[in-house]
């Protein structure tokens, strides 16, 4: 089965404050279809993998996707705490931009990953904790990863540079 065929095939997975069900163009063969509420995105196969190139790709990772951070050079890691939706909030506005976009990837390419504002993101943030105990978050603006893990660890860190020695772009 390609990417295709399974990226983005279960956004009713999302919590349904994110998503909505409406009618489709009559250019699908499908009566129904789902998309983004208001300051929510449904992001395509091409952009995900896009964000995901340049943000989670830069990482080693552990067979299981979290990312390896006993790897990633210390001067990249900007903090790493025990979390509780109250921390990982403030974790996300101390570490992204009060402007710009966030992309929220998840442990699972059936659900598409999402594109959301700080403050849209914030009001969704218990919703998502409850929705799945590990994702990442990544601020294109300042590359910057943030990991809420299933252990209940958030660790926010700088992408690493490309590995030809360019820095992110």
């Amino acid at each position: 089965m390609t990417l295709d065929g399974v990226y983005g095939t279960r956004p009713d997975l999302l919590p349904r404050s994110m998503v909505r069900l409406v009618r489709a163009d009559k250019q699908t063969n499908r009566r129904l279809t789902w998309v983004g509420r208001s300051g929510v995105q449904l992001l395509t196969l091409d952009q995900h993998l896009r964000y995901e190139h340049e943000s989670l790709g830069r990482y080693p990772r552990n067979s299981d996707g979290a990312i390896e951070w006993s790897a990633v050079a210390d001067e990249l890691v900007l903090c790493s705490m025990d979390s509780d939706s109250t921390e990982q909030s403030t974790v996300i506005q101390q570490f992204t931009p009060k402007i710009g976009n966030l992309i929220f990837f998840w442990g699972s390419l059936a659900v598409p990953s999402v594109e959301m504002g700080v403050e849209s993101s914030l009001t969704h943030l218990p919703g998502i904790a409850e929705f799945t105990p590990e994702f990442w978050i990544y601020s294109p603006g300042d590359h910057i990863v943030v990991e809420l893990s299933f252990s209940g660890v958030v660790t926010a860190a700088r992408v690493p540079a490309k590995t030809d020695g360019r820095s992110p772009a």
